[in-house]
């Protein structure tokens, strides 16, 4: 079902040319968040009126009005977390209509667009691992979202919106970059992901994951809970261990000396799976840490911090 943003005739009354309204020429421009501003107090008329319909306890399906977007200009003390608060908007909300894949991403935004309801904005197709697993998950669980037309500088791009939706645990974690704990306590970086000289041949090669180096035998903790996939040993990792996890993402720890992990096993977040070892294709003793999507590999550096040098 495709639906349009509508803009009723007040707000366009109300748009009056100044520098602010350059944020979108499109949108109406809440241009202070008070109840003197009338944009503000109908964005929030709107919003109360869509959260009535959502908490409704009935046994048929809400439906809710069309939904309105307003423009507003960032102050420079406003970051997502005041102005979630002080528009009553979910922080998700906030961030995936404005096309943030992060809080750093969507504070160092000048403008922002605000909804009069709730939920979760998509590309049409999705752009990036949050909006794939978000679009996918909500899919498979038969929710059908509505499409709509943004305008998002001077571009009008279609979007998928999941009204009343919120993250999961999972996707939280991943927006706020704490998907996964350090697997090392005391490690520092010897190897970062992408392409290198292999230490062996010196010819370039595509390293798939970090090498976090260590003493030997010092523990190796699962970065996030899931469920033992695979324990074995090969030439190239050595012995390792690899964790399924929620959202369809995996952890891969290689060269162990010691696997303390047994397949199925299911893992909490910090549970020791093995210690760190030199096996396998290895020059000395380090962890060689992957993280795994459904479309390949990942930069875990984008989702833990760990030491560098």
């Amino acid at each position: 079902m495709k639906r349009h943003v509508s803009l009723t005739a007040l707000c366009a009354l109300l748009c009056l040319p100044c520098a602010a309204a350059e944020a979108s020429p499109t949108y109406p421009v809440v241009r202070v968040l008070s109840h003197d501003d009338a944009l503000f107090v109908q964005q929030q008329a709107e919003l109360d009126e869509f959260r009535r319909l959502a908490e409704a306890h009935s046994p048929e399906p809400p439906v809710f009005p069309a939904i309105s977007i307003f423009s507003y200009v960032k102050r420079q003390t406003e970051d997502l977390f005041s102005l979630n608060a002080r528009l009553g908007l979910r922080y998700e909300t906030l961030a995936s209509l404005n096309a943030a894949r992060s809080k750093d991403e969507f504070n160092a935004l000048s403008s922002i667009l605000i909804p009069s309801e709730d939920g979760l904005f998509i590309n049409s197709p999705p752009r990036g691992d949050l909006e794939s697993m978000v679009l996918s998950t909500r899919l498979a669980a038969g929710k059908t979202p509505l499409t709509l037309l943004i305008t998002r500088g001077e571009k009008q791009e279609p979007v998928y919106f999941f009204p009343a939706e919120s993250f999961s645990s999972v996707e939280r974690a991943f927006f706020l970059r704490i998907l996964y704990r350090t697997p090392i306590d005391k490690g520092h970086i010897t190897s970062m992901y992408g392409w290198r000289s292999d230490p062996f041949t010196g010819s370039p090669e595509f390293h798939t994951g970090v090498d976090i180096g260590a003493a030997e035998g010092t523990p190796v903790y699962a970065a996030r809970e899931g469920v033992i996939d695979e324990v074995g040993r090969n030439d190239i990792l050595g012995n390792f261990v690899v964790i399924t996890h929620p959202g369809g993402y995996q952890t891969v720890y290689g060269h162990l000396s010691v696997i303390s992990a047994t397949i199925h096993q299911a893992v909490s977040t910090g549970a020791i799976i093995g210690a760190v070892g030199h096996t396998g294709h290895a020059t000395g003793p380090h962890l060689h840490f992957e993280v795994r999507t459904k479309k390949g590999t990942t930069d875990p550096l984008q989702l833990i911090r760990v030491k560098s040098g």
